[in-house]
This record gives C-alpha cells, sequence and structure tokens, in this order.
C-alpha cells in the first residue's frame, strides 16, 4: 500500500491550518482600529491601481422558497501586490432552519489558497469572520462619508451590530452608542459590553442620531428618510433576495453607495432597479469613495449599503494571517 500511495498516486499531504469562531473573534477584536488601518491601507492601494484586484461576482444558489428557504454563496477574490498574493473562496451559507446548527444564520467556512500551488493553507469557520468583516466595512465607509457620528444608532443588536458598534467606536469622533432590538434583552446585553458609552433603548421611541446603523434579518422596508434625522445610514442586513430594510424614497433623499456590484443582485438596492427608483450609474462603490471621496450633490443624506464583499473578506483574511505571523 505504501508503494501504491507514494510511487504510483503519489499522494501527498497538504499541509493546512483550521481556525475556530474564537480565534477569529479575538484576533479581529485585539486592536479594532489597526484593524481598520490594515483594511484602509489595502483599499488605499487599490482605489490608486497600486494593487489589482479579481472579484467575479458572487454566486449564490437559493435553496427553496418559504420561510426556511436558504441560500449558499461562492465568493472567491484575489489581491496583488508586488510580489504579494492573497488569494481566498469564501462558501457560506443561510441558515434559516436552524435545528443542528440552532441561532445562526451564517454557516461555512473561508479558505486560503497557497500563492502559487493553489492548495488550502487555511480554513477559517466563517461565522463571525462575515459578520465582523461587515462591522469593519461599515466603519470605513462612516469615515469618509460620516465626519460627525458623535450618536450612533445601531437596530438589531446581533453579531453585526456588534461589530459596527465597535469598529465605528474605534473610528473616533463617536461619544454615544445606542442599540435597538426586538428582543430588549439582547439590546442590553450587547450594551453592557462596551462600557459606558454603549447604551440601550426600547424601539417604541423615535431615533435620534448623526448616524443610524441597520444591521437586521427584516423583510420588509421599515426604515423612511422622513423617520430619520441621521445624515448617513448603514443598511447592512438585506443580503438575500427577500430582505429589505429601506424604503425606495431614500433613493430620492440621500446619494446611494454600496460595497460591491454584488448589491445589484440582492436586497433593496436590486429592487430599486428593478422598480427603475435608481440607475446603475448612481450608485457609488467602496472602492471609487476610497479614490474620489463622496459625492457633491445637494442631496442632504448619505446611504450605505453593503450586502457582504468577498473582497473584505479576503482582506479580514489577510490581517488575521498577518496577526498569527507577528
Amino acid at each position: 500500500m505504501t508503494d501504491l500511495f507514494t510511487k504510483v498516486l503519489r499522494v501527498h499531504a497538504e499541509p493546512c491550518v483550521c481556525v475556530d469562531e474564537a480565534a477569529v473573534h479575538q484576533r479581529l477584536t485585539a486592536a479594532p482600529a489597526e484593524y481598520l488601518r490594515y483594511v484602509g491601507q489595502w483599499l488605499t492601494l487599490l482605489a490608486n491601481g497600486e494593487a489589482t484586484l479579481e472579484l467575479p461576482p458572487k454566486w449564490i444558489h437559493t435553496d427553496g422558497e418559504g420561510p426556511d428557504a436558504g441560500d449558499f454563496r461562492v465568493m472567491p477574490c484575489v489581491v496583488r501586490h508586488g510580489p504579494e498574493v492573497i488569494k481566498t473562496v469564501k462558501l457560506v451559507g443561510t441558515n434559516r432552519r436552524q435545528r443542528e446548527v440552532p441561532d445562526q444564520i451564517t454557516v461555512g467556512k473561508a479558505f486560503r489558497l497557497h500563492p502559487r500551488e493553489n492548495f488550502i493553507t487555511h480554513v477559517f469557520e466563517a461565522c463571525l469572520l462575515s459578520s465582523a468583516r461587515t462591522g469593519v466595512c461599515s466603519a470605513l465607509a462612516l469615515s469618509r462619508l460620516a465626519p460627525r457620528r458623535k450618536r450612533v444608532a445601531v437596530v438589531g443588536a446581533g453579531r453585526v451590530g456588534y461589530y459596527s458598534a465597535l469598529y465605528a467606536a474605534a473610528l473616533g469622533g463617536v461619544e454615544e452608542i445606542v442599540f435597538r432590538d426586538l428582543d430588549p434583552d439582547r439590546a442590553a446585553a450587547t450594551a453592557a459590553l462596551g462600557g459606558k458609552n454603549w447604551s440601550a433603548e426600547p424601539m417604541r421611541e423615535p431615533i435620534t442620531c448623526d448616524v443610524l446603523v441597520l444591521a437586521t434579518t427584516a423583510r420588509e422596508a421599515f426604515c423612511a428618510p422622513e423617520n430619520v434625522d441621521a445624515t448617513i445610514v448603514v443598511s447592512l442586513g438585506a443580503d438575500t433576495e427577500d430582505q429589505h430594510e429601506l424604503s425606495p424614497r431614500w433613493t430620492k433623499a440621500a446619494d446611494v453607495y454600496i460595497d460591491s456590484v454584488d448589491c445589484l443582485r440582492v436586497g433593496d438596492v436590486r429592487a430599486w432597479l428593478a422598480d427603475g427608483a435608481i440607475a446603475e450609474t448612481e450608485l457609488v462603490d467602496l472602492l471609487a469613495l476610497w479614490r474620489d471621496g463622496p459625492r457633491k450633490t445637494a442631496k442632504p443624506k448619505r446611504v450605505f449599503v453593503s450586502t457582504g464583499s468577498a473582497l473584505l473578506d479576503n482582506l479580514t483574511i489577510a490581517y488575521l494571517l498577518r496577526d498569527a505571523a507577528a
């Protein structure tokens, strides 16, 4: 048998490291400002053309119909800068049944490939990685779109809401973060993690804030410009075809920014395009925002929509590995 495997079939071990959720969380929260700075540096290289990006469209397969319907997604990305090559693929599912894996809507793994030989060198549990990279994407958008961000309100006190608050606080200029959730105990528990300037408030009260972050699993748009005094709204929860957070009236009241063109295929942006409420040419993606800054228009508000970018997965994995090596 040894001769068969070594001389005929020539099978060799592929070295691979598995990184669990606890390790991902620890590394991505140990120094939030450093994580933000690292990803921002890469965005600058990409926006200026000093690094190159291969970002194929996210492949989404919807699984069935009805309230338990989910999907699975394949999200590849390659970033190159000089001799450095970062190859990643994430394979994740939307788990609405939550029977074998309870209370976890994002399931799956992310993979880092060897830059030249293309075998998988690292496997990452992807739930918290996905949530954290969404939170850091939100904070990076705020760094360009929200010069005033003293009071940040977060609707949805789950994983994405928590990380969005954590990285927003790391930007500086944030004096108060308040959480709202349909489950008031969850809002209070999340607020308790952040110290004295994090708090919770009831859903029924009007929202007064500079920045409003939506991190829900809503299937009907509930946020309209006439009900919000924030100058910027960040929508993070409408990342499937049937999820919605934002009224189409935002297309008239605000300039709309997106994390990537994948936003065109799901959620609110997909619905707006289908209804003719907005044109694709009016949307500004994250790299264009990073390069050119906000648009100069007369619209009083700004909306940033993230539906999950493989680029942010890629740069987060690069940060995890750099941090691990250090």
